[in-house]
């Protein structure tokens, strides 16, 4: 099948999915919660495979999902972004999409080795990033400009959305976020940190690479809001600098611009977007935190290198002088494992928890990151993995990648 018939066979059975897919034995018909709405954390452990909770399985907050997002996202079984190529604005990849394919691609080529036979019973996924314990080594994505990407969602508000986000992210042990567009007005943004402040030290705060005096007063509301970390994400200035002179302007940023930055605050900065060791190393030299490994979902660059495919490049020449992330179609424990296994520290997860903040809500939020931490749990038993620390390439069938 060609690309553009295989696409328009995935837009078709989405569609046909929405009603589909709820007779399915795996799905529960009991729906997930309004999104944004409250109600008590999901039970663990959870599965994907059956009701755990009031919100239901991973597959009833998708279900959910899928009737409240499409046609903007198909919520397609494997969210490898062929359906929504090209989607942009929207939940696609820029131009052809390949850069988004490529994450997916990318990461499917990295395998895991079974060692069953280790005894390896109670395996502790937790893990501290810079100072920050988490329940496992995974945090939400900084996404922003919802109203901009997908102006006909309206079923649930930004604020509505970062308090799914940040909330559910809290209930499972680990941080939330906040994104940011240049475009809004200072109010709108003001809103974002006064969601974010009701959860002081559990929030990442996303700013774009706006001009420096910009940048810094963005800074100053999540020092009010008691941030956890700022992430700086520079490759989004690929395009929104061609108009410098307007007040919303983005722009590229030098080392000494990075700098600057960095020193505004002490809140730990990330530099979102790196995807070479040379830039890496640059980074280094600012003295921010840390560096995410990031083609902002295919996003920014048509036809850029998957980030698992440059990840361990980077972590052999930074690991441990700074904090790796990374992100790129996380969506499974086992994703987590492998990303962490090529070198980050911690992952951001995107996508997918932007599709169960729709589906169900703050709880839903919480389930989908409770049952990625108990896969997670669950491969570290079968590839005989103890603890977080103890993750190496060894754990990697390296041989085998295409």
């Amino acid at each position: 099948m060609g690309f553009l018939s295989r696409r328009a066979a995935l837009k078709a059975s989405a569609l046909f999915g929405m009603g589909a897919l709820a007779n399915r034995s795996l799905v529960p018909k009991a729906t997930a919660a309004d999104p944004g709405g409250g109600g008590a954390s999901p039970a663990t452990p959870a599965t994907r495979y059956g009701p755990q909770s009031a919100t239901g399985d991973v597959a009833a907050v998708y279900q959910r999902a899928r009737e409240v997002l499409y046609p903007v996202c198909r919520v397609c079984p494997e969210c490898d972004g062929v359906a929504c190529a090209g989607e942009f604005p929207g939940i696609g990849g820029l131009g052809s999409g390949m850069a988004f394919q490529n994450n997916f691609t990318g990461l499917q080529r990295v395998r895991l080795k079974t060692r069953p036979l280790s005894g390896n019973r109670q395996p502790d996924c937790s893990t501290t990033i810079l100072g920050q314990k988490l329940s496992f080594p995974a945090m939400a994505a900084p996404i922003g400009g919802l109203a901009v990407n997908f102006p006909t969602l309206t079923r649930m508000s930004e604020d509505q959305y970062f308090e799914a986000i940040i909330g559910g992210c809290v209930d499972a042990g680990t941080l939330g976020s906040i994104g940011d567009i240049q475009s809004n007005p200072l109010s709108v943004t003001r809103s974002h940190y006064d969601v974010a402040g009701r959860f002081p030290g559990k929030v990442i705060a996303g700013i774009k690479p706006r001009p420096n005096e910009n940048f810094i007063s963005i800074v100053r509301l999540a020092e009010a809001a008691r941030a956890f970390m700022i992430t700086i994400d520079i490759d989004s200035a690929g395009r929104g600098w061609l108009d410098a002179s307007k007040s919303t302007a983005v722009e590229p940023k030098t080392v000494a611009q990075l700098r600057e930055l960095v020193r505004s605050t002490r809140i730990p900065i990330i530099v979102k977007g790196i995807m070479t060791p040379d830039d890496a190393l640059l980074v280094g030299e600012t003295g921010a935190a840390g560096i995410c490994v990031s083609n902002h979902g295919g996003r920014v660059l048509d036809n850029a290198s998957s980030t698992a495919e440059v990840l361990p490049a980077i972590a052999d020449r930074v690991k441990g002088k700074m904090v790796i992330l990374v992100d790129g179609c996380v969506h499974y424990g086992t994703d987590v494992l492998r990303y962490v296994a090529l070198g980050a520290d911690a992952v951001l997860v995107g996508r997918h928890i932007w599709r169960a903040a729709h589906g169900g809500g703050r709880p839903g939020v919480a389930l989908f990151m409770k049952t990625m931490r108990d896969e997670l749990t669950a491969a570290m038993v079968l590839t005989a993995v103890p603890n977080v620390a103890a993750i190496s390439r060894n754990i990697l069938d390296l041989d085998s990648r295409a």
